[in-house]
C-alpha cells in the first residue's frame, strides 16, 4: 500500500505545467480590425502594453499588420512573422470596415469555427469611419464594450447563429456612437 500512495505522489510531483507561457514572451491584443479592399483583406491587431508609472499603469499600443487574398492567410501573417507569441485570449472587439462586411463577416464566422484561440466573449461592431481612427477613439480598450452595453454581438453568438445582428459604430465630435445594426442572414 505505501508504494502505491509513493508511486501516486511521485507521479503527482513529476509532472509539470506543459502550458506555462511567460508574459513576456506574449503579444497581448486587445483589438482587432479587419477590411477587405477589392480581393485583399487587411488585418490589424493592436498589441497593448501596460507600462507601470508612480500612479498606477498606463497603456500603450503597437500595431501588426497582415494582407492576404483569405482572412486566414492574413491572420497567419502577423502569428508567423510576430518576434512574440501572439495571444488572443484577450481581444476585447474586432471592429469590421463598413465596405464589403458581409463577405468579412463570413469570412469571420468561418475562421472563428475553426480556430478554438479566440476569446468567445470578444465584441464584433461594424465601423462606419477609418478603422485606425477608431482604434485611436477606442484609447481605453473597453471602451467600445461601455458604448455598446446591451447591444453587443459576440463572438461564440457569430459563430452560432444563421442570423445575426451586427452593431454599427462611427465617430461623432471624437467619440463612438452606436448608430444602427447591420442584419446578416
Amino acid at each position: 500500500m505505501k508504494k502505491i500512495i509513493y508511486l501516486i505522489i511521485s507521479i503527482i510531483l513529476c509532472t509539470a505545467c506543459t502550458k506555462y507561457e511567460e508574459l513576456n514572451s506574449l503579444s497581448i491584443i486587445s483589438n482587432i480590425t479587419i477590411e477587405k479592399n477589392e480581393n485583399t483583406y487587411k488585418v490589424t491587431m493592436q498589441e497593448i502594453i501596460p507600462t507601470k508609472k508612480e500612479n498606477g499603469v498606463n497603456y500603450n499600443y503597437k500595431y501588426r499588420t497582415g494582407n492576404s487574398k483569405n482572412l486566414e492567410k492574413a491572420f497567419n501573417n502577423i502569428i508567423n512573422h510576430s518576434p512574440k507569441k501572439i495571444y488572443l485570449k484577450k481581444v476585447q472587439n474586432i471592429i469590421i470596415s463598413n465596405k464589403n462586411k458581409k463577405e468579412v463577416v463570413i469570412e469571420l464566422r468561418n475562421y472563428a469555427r475553426k480556430k478554438k484561440e479566440f476569446n468567445k466573449e470578444t465584441s464584433i461592431v461594424i465601423a462606419e469611419n477609418d478603422l485606425h481612427k477608431v482604434l485611436k477613439v477606442n484609447s481605453d480598450y473597453m471602451y467600445i464594450d461601455s458604448v455598446l452595453k446591451s447591444k453587443k454581438l459576440l463572438l461564440k453568438d457569430l459563430s452560432n447563429k444563421e442570423k445575426v445582428k451586427i452593431p454599427i459604430l462611427k465617430i461623432k465630435n471624437k467619440e463612438l456612437i452606436f448608430t444602427k445594426y447591420y442584419y446578416l442572414h
